[in-house]
Formats: C-alpha cells, sequence, structure tokens
C-alpha cells in the first residue's frame, strides 16, 4: 500500500510535470493526444461517480457526451453571428454551458423512468438510449449534418486569444483537475455518505429516511453533466463531430475505463482513461496485432486485478474528511437528545394505533384483521411460530409494503404510509431480521446517514465545503459519537462496519434506527444470534429507550426477554392474533402453548 503522504507528495510534482508538457512537446501529437485523454477522463470520472460509488451500470454515456457536443457546436455556430459575442469568445462559453445543461436534462429524463429498473435491465434501457441518439445524429440531416456531422466549430477564445492546442491543453487540464476535485469533495461528504449507503442497501439506506430513487436521479444527472462537458470540450478541440464520434463502443471505452482504473477510487477514471487512450497509439505500428494485444491487456488487468490498477495500488479514500474533533457529548446527551416531546401532541393514549390490517400475497393471507395499540414508552412484543406473519407486519409499518386494507394511525391521525423514508418521515424507525448495514462505511459513517435526515445536505455545501456544511458536518459527528458511546460502540467508532462482531452489529444497527430520533421503533428480532450477557445489555438498552418515551414494537423469539421487558404481548398464528395480554397471562394461554411456545426453538427465525 502507497503511504498516503506520499499521495499526497506526487500530485504537485504530477500537476507540474504536466504543466510543463506544452514546453517541452510544442504543438505536437502527443499534446494533442494528452487533451484527448483529459477529455476522456472529465467523462469516465462522470461515470465513476455514477457506477464506481453509486453502483448504477450505464452503457450510454457516450449519447450524453454526444448531446454536449453537438448541442455546443450548435449554439456557439449560431451566436458567432452576433459580433459582440464572437469578439469577447462568450458564445464559445455559452454552448459549452448550453452543452453541459443538455447532457444533464437528457440525463434527468433518462434517469426519471429507467432508474426504476436495477442491474442488467437498466444497463440494457442505457444502451437504447444511445442507440436512439446515435440514430438521431444520423438520420437528423437538417440539425446535425448526418454522416457528414458538423464541421467548422469555433475555437475557443478569450477577446483575441485564440485557445490553440497549446492553450487548449491548460484549459483541458483545469477542467480535469476541478472535476477530480469535485468527486473528490462529492464523495467526500454527506452527500458522497448517501450514495455509498444507496450502493450498499437500498432498503436500509430507504429505512433511515433516503429518498433512494431521489438519490439515484440526482447522481445520474450530475454523472450526465460531466459527459456534457467532457463533450463540449471535445467538440472545440476536434471542430468538428459525428456519428462516428459517438458509437456503442464509445459508451464501453468509458465503463472499461473506469473498471480498468479502478471503480470507486478518486484517480482510477484518470488512470483508465490514460491508459486505454495512449495504448492503440503505442501499439501504432503493430497493426496487425494491436487490438488483440489491446484486449489482451485489459482482459488481464481485469482478471487478475478486479479491483484496477488504483485498486491494485491502493489509492483509496475515506469518505470522513480530516474534521477537527472537539469534545465528544457523553452518552447520557444521546438519550437526551431521544426524548420526545409530547406537548404538542393530541390528547391520546395510543401513539401507534393499528386497524384490521391486513396483507395477502397471492393467494396467501400473510396477514388478517390485525389490530393493536402502542403508548409511548411502552414495549409491545410480537412473538409466533414461523412464518405467521410478524416480520409482514413490521414491514406494514414501516412502508416496505402496503396494506390491502385496515388503517394504520399515529397519535389518533391517519398514516399514509407509501414508502420506507416516508415512514421515516413520520418518526418511525427499524432494524431488520437479516442485519442490512452499510458495510463500506464505519460505525460512526453508519450513524451520520441516519442523522442526515433532519437536515438533508445541500449538494453545493458537500461540493463547495462550505463552511456551513463543515459546521453541519461536525454537528453531525458529535451527535454520532455520543449515539454509539450510549450503544455501547464508543471504541469503534472509525472501524468499518463490516469488522464488528455479530452483536455489535446488532447494536450498531439500533444506533442507526436511533438517529433517525424515532417516536416508534419496530425490532426485528434484535436479539437472534446474541449470547446472554449481549441479551442482558440489550435488555437494559431497550428499557432506557423506554424511559426516553419511545415507543417499541417487539418481535422476538427469545421468551426470556420478551417477558422480561414487554408490556404487553400480542400472539399470530397464521396471520391472525389468537391472543393478547400481558407476558405472564400469555405464557399460560392454552392456545399460545399449542401453537407456539410448546414447539418453538428459541432461536428460530421468522
Amino acid at each position: 500500500m502507497i503511504p498516503p503522504a506520499a499521495v499526497r507528495a506526487a500530485w504537485p510534482l504530477l500537476l507540474l510535470l504536466l504543466a510543463a508538457m506544452p514546453l517541452v512537446t510544442p504543438g505536437s501529437y502527443f499534446q494533442f493526444m494528452l487533451i484527448l485523454v483529459f477529455i476522456h477522463a472529465v467523462v469516465a470520472i462522470g461515470l465513476n461517480i455514477l457506477t464506481g460509488y453509486s453502483g448504477l451500470f450505464s452503457l450510454g454515456h457516450a449519447a450524453l457526451m454526444a448531446m454536449g457536443a453537438y448541442t455546443s457546436a450548435l449554439v456557439s455556430k449560431g451566436l458567432a453571428a452576433v459580433p459582440v459575442l464572437a469578439a469577447t469568445g462568450f458564445h464559445v462559453w455559452i454552448g459549452m454551458i448550453a452543452g453541459t445543461v443538455a447532457a444533464a436534462a437528457f440525463g434527468a429524463v433518462l434517469a426519471a423512468p429507467s432508474l426504476r429498473l436495477k442491474g442488467p435491465y437498466l444497463a440494457m434501457v442505457t444502451v437504447a438510449f444511445g442507440w436512439v441518439v446515435w440514430k438521431i445524429l444520423l438520420e437528423w440531416v437538417e440539425v446535425t449534418g448526418g454522416e457528414l456531422g458538423i464541421t467548422a466549430i469555433p475555437k475557443a477564445n478569450i477577446g483575441p486569444l485564440v485557445l490553440t492546442t497549446s492553450y487548449f491543453y491548460y484549459f483541458a487540464l483545469a477542467a480535469v483537475v476541478l472535476a477530480m476535485v469535485f468527486q473528490r469533495n462529492l464523495i467526500r461528504s454527506a452527500y458522497g455518505r448517501r450514495l455509498l449507503a444507496v450502493r450498499h442497501s437500498e432498503i436500509a439506506a430507504a429505512s433511515v429516511g433516503i429518498n433512494v430513487y431521489g438519490v439515484k436521479v440526482k447522481v445520474f444527472v450530475i454523472s450526465a453533466a460531466l459527459a456534457g462537458v467532457g463533450g463540449a470540450l471535445f467538440a472545440h478541440q476536434q471542430n468538428f463531430v459525428n456519428p462516428d464520434n459517438f458509437q456503442f463502443f464509445s459508451s464501453v471505452f468509458f465503463l472499461l475505463a473506469v473498471l480498468f482504473g479502478g471503480a470507486g477510487t478518486l484517480i482510477g477514471p484518470v488512470i483508465g482513461a490514460a491508459v486505454l487512450t495512449l495504448l492503440p497509439e503505442l501499439l501504432h505500428g503493430f497493426d496487425r496485432i494491436r487490438l488483440i494485444v489491446y484486449g489482451v491487456f485489459i482482459l488481464a488487468t481485469l482478471y487478475f486485478q478486479p479491483n484496477g490498477v488504483a485498486g491494485f495500488l491502493r489509492l483509496k479514500v475515506t469518505t470522513l474528511p480530516g474534521l477537527r474533533r472537539e469534545e465528544t457529548p457523553a452518552p447520557a446527551a444521546a438519550i437526551e437528545g431521544l426524548r420526545l416531546d409530547r406537548s404538542a401532541a393530541p390528547e391520546t393514549d395510543a401513539l401507534l394505533e393499528v386497524r384490521s390490517l391486513t396483507k395477502t400475497f397471492g393467494g396467501l393471507t400473510a396477514l388478517k384483521d390485525v389490530s393493536l395499540k402502542l403508548a409511548p414508552g411502552r414495549v409491545h412484543a410480537v412473538i409466533g411460530p414461523n412464518g405467521a406473519g410478524k416480520t409482514t407486519l413490521i414491514n406494514l409499518l414501516s412502508g416496505f409494503y402496503r396494506p390491502d386494507a385496515g388503517e394504520i394511525r399515529i397519535e389518533g391521525r391517519p398514516a399514509d404510509i407509501r414508502s420506507m423514508h416516508g415512514a421515516a418521515g413520520l418518526g418511525i424507525a427499524r432494524t431488520f431480521q437479516t442485519i442490512k448495514l452499510f458495510g463500506d462505511l464505519t460505525v460512526i459513517e453508519n450513524v451520520m446517514v441516519a442523522f442526515e435526515r433532519h437536515a438533508a445536505p445541500r449538494l453545493w455545501d458537500s461540493v463547495g465545503r462550505t463552511a456551513r456544511g463543515q459546521r453541519e458536518e461536525g454537528r453531525r459527528m458529535r451527535e454520532a459519537e455520543a449515539l454509539i458511546a450510549f450503544v455501547g460502540l464508543g471504541d469503534y467508532g472509525m472501524t468499518p462496519a463490516s469488522a464488528l462482531s455479530y452483536g455489535h452489529r446488532r447494536l450498531l444497527e439500533i444506533a442507526r434506527a436511533l438517529a433517525v430520533r424515532p417516536r416508534i421503533l419496530l425490532l426485528d428480532e434484535p436479539a437472534a444470534g446474541l449470547v446472554a450477557e449481549e441479551i442482558d445489555a440489550l435488555r437494559r438498552l431497550i428499557r432506557s429507550l423506554c424511559e426516553a418515551g419511545i415507543a417499541i414494537i417487539l418481535v422476538e423469539h427469545r421468551m426470556e426477554l420478551v417477558t422480561a421487558i414487554s408490556d404487553e404481548v400480542t400472539v399470530i398464528d397464521y396471520g391472525e392474533i389468537i391472543a393478547h395480554g400481558e407476558p405472564g397471562a400469555i405464557q399460560r394461554d392454552r392456545r399460545v402453548i399449542e401453537a407456539y411456545l410448546g414447539s418453538a426453538n428459541g432461536n428460530a427465525q421468522d
């Protein structure tokens, strides 16, 4: 692994070397090729944000680049007829801005319907989009020039200074540096944590209040805008564009550049763009075997180093910036922050009321006419044999499913829970039967993601590293530190969530749910897999939450835990309630004994 200090020291030297290149090779073909590397790198950086950090695959970025190139070419040529704009060079700069906006707009149009799809289906839609754009460029001769394309595209100029190859070199270099800074600031920010959370688990991200679909659309638009920047640069470097520049292979090229260089790394897309752009030129003297060598080299690298070149060198980056650590609040401060203010709440004993909730899957009735009430500061346990419908109830209350019949009321008002992030907005948080953490993030970052529900990060604050954004980041960090200390994970803040023990993962999932600041907490078998000491710690934690006024629904098979902390118990069998009452009465109920207690295994899973 290359030491981070060595990496930081290498950046200024690399920039100086690149800045000196036009002086060493004035007007050379190699200089021209380096400009092409920079342009490809800008597009690859945008795709890396989408694919490497968000987990979304696109094979249509050449089409988005084409939108930037053609729009910039058409606008700048049209505005060149305005003498004032042509003399100042504004016609080109306006064209480049228009190209970027056009690519972003088409990215939004593409993203809105297609991002509801996943995996290969999304990739197929982007392939189709790329083909449609290419076909339009080919057939709409009156506007695009058809096969001949658009020629005599104006060179960029600043007043009388025309950006010839040497000057344009610095402009393209500045563009790729700015794109890298943009990428770094974005990924190291609260906004970047959201991207990584969505990539790792969309369900868990939604459960802490993240609008997963909205995040996907925004990141696709950002990626498309960078493709538009690359397209605009390409048009004014080449001074000519035609459909051949933006065929399907170009989209594959950009995806390969990201994967080859190292998806999810800052420098990876630049390395990939450089190697894949320059390698064919280096093999130019071997015409017969050039494509074979090119293909074998790429495939061998991806096979032996699936994390790419940057992954091999381990030039990775933590998402947490170097924040100045201030005094961490005591764990008691965390529970104080969770206390519910009931002063403005309606006069009702039930914080949550479920009325005749029913859910069917095909011909199977998972829940039928289930009703229950939950008061603030109380634990309502839901027990039953495997497959009884307990987790289905949790899924309905958290917005994962929508009921076929029945009503959910919060503080006496009907609650139309349409989504998981909508449930979080109503103050409902949950854990999962199968733990769902953001394994790529640290313990403290997992909790910080959930805190962001209360003050969604602004893109400009994230990218611009504004003072306001830094203050918010510091506040979230201190709150998260207090909360993980409260659940007993204070010594593990910078540990990756995937490296925790099973019991600690359970505690972290509860801490993340608490960061939503819920009024209602849904615990789905939190004691599963825990040893006796961990169960005892869990019992004390749940009692502390009740004292803060949080209402808890507990789905659990460990009857010793249920009887120790529950105020009331509802028993479900085959989707219907067969008993309800205090824990002691439930233990003596004959129907419960026959349906559950007499045959249940203490470690069974629902």
